[in-house]
């Protein structure tokens, strides 16, 4: 007998069904028309330029619809929904109740899908003639992405997720569950609530940027693919230029903030650690730098042009790579940030594997064609300016190949461990690597495009040459820097900074573009801050009570505390003087205090807290107190049921705002660079 079911609101999820439905039928039909347009095909009675961009049109508006479909429900506490009830709850405050929309798979797919069909709208009216075939491409993946919230199976294959599919659709059976009674919502007052981890206000903002990253990536992949069906091998690189250099604008910032988030959330006190899921998003912005830089050599000289091909589409082809090992559940067991197994893994191959082979098979075609001037000038800019960029692809694959190890065990059954000691692992193999990216920034800086005079270059990097190697002899004598490795790294990475800002303040080649020298600073002090950091980052709290640990790691790493006693650490003399209960958050508060002529002074408070959570047990906040010079982050390792005890560790960061100072930097050049050639581009097409 079936159940009528009282309280459901199943109108919302039908409409939202039916938005999404429209908007995959749209782009398939967009695609369709957009492509029989390009390849000049007629269809009678119908006006095909048009049909293709009203298609499209709706297709944005339709999955505009089902976000505000999907967010009425979050925000109305429809608990009835599956997505609702896994992801939201009563108790959340609206800033995380947005957080809620990407937190699960069918939300983040929606937003990647949203972010490629705000874009594909902006290329129907600026695209012009190249139109038809770069929305083509733009369509056919929304076709993809779309799919991926359909929620629908064709035999045992299962086609996406649904974001509107009811809790009670998901049990394979409702024998002895509150759902066999027609009134179960009265029982269903809440939802699970959002993972604690994700309750920052970090991750209000990091996803939607880094799949607007991931989203821009699509752009000149589409021009690329565009430029060879048109056989058009030069004319697409002034167009796609700044679409690349957008992209890594975004994409950089989404995974900066991915990182900020990190700081402030997790107990491993940093910013990055070579997490698979972290490194998944990073290969794809290395390659589109590499890219930027080919398109570059392409425009200038005619030469590069094939890299700029290759790696302008591979780009967008990793990016399907970091969704799919992201979304597969292929690094469960690797990644603390994987989504599981969702039966997708299927569908996320057949869309990475089609993009891949539209990639091969258009390059292959056309490699011939390209007639490219070859030259090898070895002290020009553009040669150093390619040396630099395989280096960075050299780097990108280094990351991807030991990310992929799960991948390979999956495939061919083997059983490699990935590396025990990860960040290790990845500094050892990335510093040469980043050593030398830094020497060929240093190098471009003074050298001219084409041909350039032996003399006059090594005339110009005689003075930063010896002021670099007399910076660095403050920071091997004081110890901040000590290991070779280190001190050749910063070598390199100060004969960057003092050339850039040479070339900044006396224009030491032509062209000189501000934008660039900005960008390569910003980086240079990005770089110059990390190592410094991370070389002196230094843990400060140890065992200085009278109780034992358990171990000896243990006890150098933590401190037990015990309610108003003070104890010394590192410096300072600590002391837990208070607990707070604030609904499942309990915050305890740690004040740090100097002597001062036998009297104890505040220096600064930190408030550690653990929320607690029945889903995911006891999840452990760090706090953070920023000075000018160091960062001093404290978290709780351990919560005796004794309210008067607990166990901290805590770590002194020195040095990370430079690293910052110099992301704010990248950035400002970012957005110089981007819109300097915004601007020629509007003056162009004016």
């Amino acid at each position: 007998m079936t159940i009528q079911y009282i309280g459901e609101h199943i109108l919302p999820g039908l409409i939202g069904k039916g938005f999404i439905w429209t908007g995959f039928i749209t782009a398939i039909l967009s695609t369709v028309f957009y492509y029989l347009n390009a390849v000049k095909k007629k269809v009678p009675g119908i006006p095909i330029q048009k049909t293709a961009k009203g298609l499209f049109i709706l297709h944005a508006f339709s999955l505009v619809s089902v976000a505000a479909v999907f967010y009425y429900l979050i925000f109305r506490h429809y608990f009835e929904y599956s997505y609702v009830w896994e992801y939201s709850s009563t108790s959340l405050p609206v800033r995380y109740i947005i957080s809620c929309f990407w937190a699960g798979q069918e939300g983040s797919f929606l937003v990647w899908a949203i972010c490629q069909a705000i874009l594909g709208v902006i290329l129907v009216f600026i695209a012009k003639d190249w139109e038809n075939h770069v929305m083509t491409v733009v369509s056919l993946s929304q076709v993809f992405v779309t799919s991926m919230m359909l929620g629908i199976h064709v035999g045992s294959f299962k086609i996406g997720g649904s974001p509107f599919i009811l809790l009670r659709d998901t049990m394979s059976s409702i024998q002895g569950t509150i759902f066999g009674q027609p009134d179960y919502l009265k029982s269903l007052t809440d939802g699970n609530g959002l993972n604690p981890l994700l309750e920052n206000i970090w991750m209000t903002i990091h996803p939607p940027i880094l799949f607007l990253g991931y989203a821009l990536a699509l752009v000149p992949f589409a021009y690329a693919i565009a430029a060879l069906f048109r056989k058009e091998y030069f004319s697409w690189i002034r167009i796609a230029l700044p679409w690349t250099l957008l992209s890594v604008m975004v994409l950089g910032a989404g995974i900066l903030l991915g990182g900020a988030w990190a700081y402030v959330s997790l107990t491993f006190g940093g910013f990055w650690s070579w997490d698979p899921v972290e490194n998944s998003s990073l290969v794809p912005w290395m390659t589109l730098i590499a890219s930027f830089h080919f398109l570059i050599i392409a425009r200038k000289q005619q030469y590069a042009l094939l890299t700029a091909f290759i790696f302008i589409c591979l780009s967008y082809v990793l990016v399907l790579y970091a969704s799919f090992l992201t979304r597969s559940g292929v690094l469960a067991d690797t990644s603390a940030h994987s989504f599981g197994d969702n039966g997708m893994t299927a569908q996320l191959l057949v869309f990475l594997i089609a993009f891949f082979i539209l990639m091969i098979v258009m390059i292959i075609y056309h490699a011939g064609k390209f007639h490219e001037k070859k030259k090898e000038n070895l002290l020009s800019r553009e040669f150093w300016m390619f040396m630099g960029s395989i280096i960075i692809v050299l780097s990108a694959f280094q990351v991807v190949f030991t990310t992929s190890i799960p991948v390979f065990n999956a495939l061919f059954h083997t059983d490699i461990a990935p590396p025990s000691d990860r960040t290790g692992f990845y500094n050892q193999w990335q510093t040469p690597y980043a050593l030398l990216v830094a020497g060929f920034i240093a190098f471009t800086q003074f050298l001219n495009y084409n041909s350039n005079n032996p003399g006059e270059f090594y005339k110009k990097m005689v003075i930063p040459f010896i002021f670099s190697v007399t910076a660095v002899i403050p920071f091997v004598t004081s110890g901040l820097v000590s290991r070779f490795n280190f001190v050749l790294f910063l070598f390199f990475i100060l004969f960057s900074l003092i050339s850039s800002i040479v070339n900044l303040l006396f224009q030491t080649a032509r062209p000189r573009n501000i934008g660039a020298i900005l960008t390569h600073t910003g980086f240079g002090i990005f770089l110059m801050g990390t190592l410094l950091t991370f070389s002196n980052s230094q843990i400060i709290s140890s065992n200085t009570s009278r109780f034992d640990l358990g171990d000896l790691k243990t006890n150098e790493e933590n401190l037990l505390m015990t309610r108003n006693d003070t104890l010394y650490m590192n410096g300072f003399f600590v002391v837990y003087t208070n607990k707070t209960i604030k609904g499942n958050l309990s915050e305890y508060r740690v004040d740090f205090l100097q002597r001062e002529k036998g009297k104890f002074k505040k220096e600064f408070t930190l408030y550690p807290s653990v929320n607690h959570n029945e889903r995911m047990g006891d999840v452990y906040n760090p706090d953070t107190r920023h000075f000018l010079t160091r960062d001093y982050y404290t978290y709780i390792s351990f919560v005796s049921a004794f309210p008067d005890y607990i166990v901290i560790k805590a770590i002194m960061n020195p040095y990370i705002n430079i690293l910052w100072a110099g992301a704010i930097i990248m950035t400002i050049g970012l957005i110089y660079a981007f819109g300097k050639r915004l601007k020629r581009e509007m003056v162009r097409n004016t």
